[in-house]
């Protein structure tokens, strides 16, 4: 069976309308309920919302015994790590080379 990778993608130029957390609960719950293989791309320069909000989960992560063993058991329970969220440079274009007569 010949499996292609399903690429789904939240835009809006207003800010504020829940592209951030959309993306993050649905990347769950493919990941974690459905079992599927996932991958996040923030491509919010230079807000990269996605990467902090993970960032202050494993802030909290660390600090409650409570979440702790939540976890804990949604691990065992899924046996599923959690996603990677990956920044992307294509958004950021002063670390991107700017190459002439050649779209991305």
């Amino acid at each position: 069976m010949n499996k292609r990778p399903i690429l789904v993608a939240f835009s809006n130029q207003k800010g504020g309308v829940g592209k951030s957390t959309v993306t993050a609960v649905l990347a769950s719950y493919f990941n974690y309920v459905r079992g599927l293989k996932v991958a996040v791309v923030d491509c919010d320069y230079p807000q990269f919302s996605l990467e902090k909000l993970r960032g202050r989960d494993l802030k909290n992560l660390e600090k409650s015994e409570y979440h702790q063993r939540l976890f804990c058991r949604q691990f065992e329970d899924s046996s599923r790590k959690a996603y990677p969220i990956v920044t992307s440079l294509l958004s950021q274009p002063q670390r991107f080379p700017r190459q002439t007569g050649r779209r991305l």
